[in-house]
């Protein structure tokens, strides 16, 4: 029997599809795996440029998520995430599933320019860390002595967040001005909170996850009666909210490298990642200012350290979207 028109155009319609599949997978037969692509994932509706600054006189590499709805009236709110090669992609995933309930943020994350998957962990450092004398420098095992340079550079860092990266977004997208979050972990949690002490009204959300308060032996703290002053007088608005894993002082099984349990267990103690960043939110939360101000705890049970930072990505995403 002859085949009708719409018999053979279905027909051709199959053979055009399986040379397409043939093409693009090669004809993989089921149960094969098709030979593996070495390229880099794409993050859907993301997108990245470099920004050199004058205040720091580095380049850093920008990643912007744009969420699938239009911006609202007064412009998507925006989420600056430090550590971006780290925090980027999680916050992005996250914000996109936030947006089909229409809720997403603008994702900004912020590190640096290198194909050298370790190099953001020594460049944060210098980006991440406040004013420090070098005998206050912990060393680490196995590594070089720190060397003065590498650290002491938040002041700077701060500016080009606010003077230089926050007009090239807003160039780029219509962005809220008075929905503005600042996200850090570790030592970025230590630089979120300095960021809120020293400049309060920078932005309207701080979110500190695991912060280092024990830096340059808890330093930090010498800013918080000031801070504490603005806020009874009535000046300072700001929405914070501090993260901890509630392992983290506690012992893993296995020390991370290059630490001895001996200098695990010792570390641990001196830094008092939990007891330091309990107290502090319960002071902040204690306070009593004008109309705006909040402040938050949350301990993420059974997390550690690394294993926290989606948790507190995600509780992030959520305490700044709030109306």
């Amino acid at each position: 029997m002859a085949k009708t028109k719409k018999a053979k155009a279905k027909d051709k319609s199959a053979k055009e599809t399986s040379a397409k599949a043939a093409k693009l997978g090669k004809a993989v037969k089921p149960g094969k795996v098709a030979k593996l692509k070495h390229e880099p994932v794409m993050l859907p509706r993301s997108t990245w440029f470099d920004l050199r600054s004058k205040h720091s006189g580095r380049t850093y590499r920008i990643s912007v998520f744009e969420p699938l709805a239009p911006p609202p009236e007064a412009g998507y709110p925006v989420v600056t995430v430090t550590d971006g090669s780290l925090t980027f992609p999680i916050s992005a995933t996250m914000s996109g599933a936030a947006s089909m309930g229409g809720s997403g943020a603008l994702v900004v994350g912020v590190s640096y320019p290198t194909k050298d998957p370790a190099a953001p962990m020594r460049l944060r450092l210098r980006d991440l860390t406040p004013e420090t004398p070098l005998s206050r420098i912990r060393p680490i095992p196995g590594l070089p002595p720190p060397v003065a340079d590498d650290y002491g550079a938040a002041e700077p860092f701060y500016r080009f967040l606010t003077e230089e990266l926050r007009p090239a977004i807003a160039k780029r997208y219509k962005v809220d001005p008075a929905r503005q979050t600042l996200y850090g972990h570790s030592l970025g949690g230590l630089f979120t909170l300095g960021v809120l002490f020293q400049h309060p009204e920078a932005y309207q959300t701080y979110c500190a996850s695991s912060p280092s308060i024990w830096w340059n032996q808890r330093a930090l703290l010498k800013l918080e009666p000031k801070f504490a002053k603005r806020v009874a007088a009535g000046e300072v608005s700001a929405k914070v909210l501090v993260m901890i894993g509630g392992l983290e002082q506690t012992l893993p099984a296995i020390p991370p490298p290059p630490y001895t349990a001996a200098q695990a267990k010792k570390l641990l103690k001196d830094a008092r990642m939990v007891d330091n960043a309990r107290e502090l939110s319960a002071r902040l939360a204690a306070l009593k200012g004008g109309a705006g101000y909040e402040a938050r705890f949350v301990e993420f049970i059974d997390e550690d350290h690394m294993s926290v930072l989606p948790a507190s990505l995600s509780r992030s995403l959520v305490f700044a979207l709030r109306p």
